[in-house]
């Protein structure tokens, strides 16, 4: 019942979320753009774009594993993990409303992994062929980023591998309409992104979908 408001939750939260990414990302996907040496710079982002997302898929599809061993080894465990899920979603939104800076530790520890991940964008740098701009994106998919970080933990704790794959894949769906129209529409998204209103009702549902994913067992025992 609720995996699809879980994917819609993780879309929307890199939809709203892609003003942090477009200052993480924007760089790139805007040197895509410009490329001279390939006839069609559009279909060099969406590789790029493609090939994020299937990083962001095989991380989620590996923290769903990790999550799925640990719910089936501890008793526990399964109520523990669902907590968390409320607690990170609760932190989320938080941090879209702006009121929290608590998700960027999760970047800085991310940081230490991307000084031997960075290294090998030299291999397909500069961009002149979809496969450059594939891997471009894979090696890109490791960025240290808090929103992603927390998605994950967030994959980690629905101990579900395909449910997990597919909720980092949504977030990453998410990021595209931005990133794809940084070039053009950059002062407009900012603008109804960081509208009072967008954030508030973006913020508020992930608190309250975060709230009922720790309350929705004990709801349910009541009944």
């Amino acid at each position: 019942m609720i995996e699809p408001l879980s994917y819609l939750t993780a879309f929307l939260l890199g939809l709203f979320g892609s003003i942090h990414c477009m200052g993480m990302c924007g760089g790139i996907v805007g040197a895509l753009s410009v490329n001279t040496q390939h006839s069609r710079p559009f279909t060099l982002q969406l590789s790029y774009h493609l090939g994020r997302i299937t990083t962001y898929g095989l991380i989620g599809l590996l923290a769903g594993v990790i999550g799925l061993w640990l719910a089936s080894s501890h008793e526990l465990a399964g109520a523990i993990l669902r907590s968390i899920s409320g607690v990170i979603l609760i932190l989320m939104g938080l941090y879209v409303l702006g009121t929290t800076q608590s998700l960027v530790w999760l970047e800085k520890g991310g940081s230490k992994l991307w000084r031997y991940v960075q290294p090998l964008s030299k291999y397909v740098l500069p961009v002149r062929s979809v496969k450059q701009a594939l891997g471009l994106g894979l090696i890109w998919g490791l960025l240290p980023c808090g929103l992603v970080y927390s998605t994950l933990s967030w994959a980690l704790v629905s101990a579900n591998p395909l449910h997990s794959a597919t909720l980092m894949m949504a977030f990453g769906l998410g990021n595209i309409p931005a990133l794809l129209s940084f070039a053009a529409f950059t002062s407009q998204l900012n603008h109804f992104k960081r509208h009072w209103l967008v954030k508030l009702i973006l913020g508020g549902t992930i608190i309250i979908f975060g709230i009922w994913t720790i309350v929705a067992p004990w709801a349910i025992k009541l009944t």
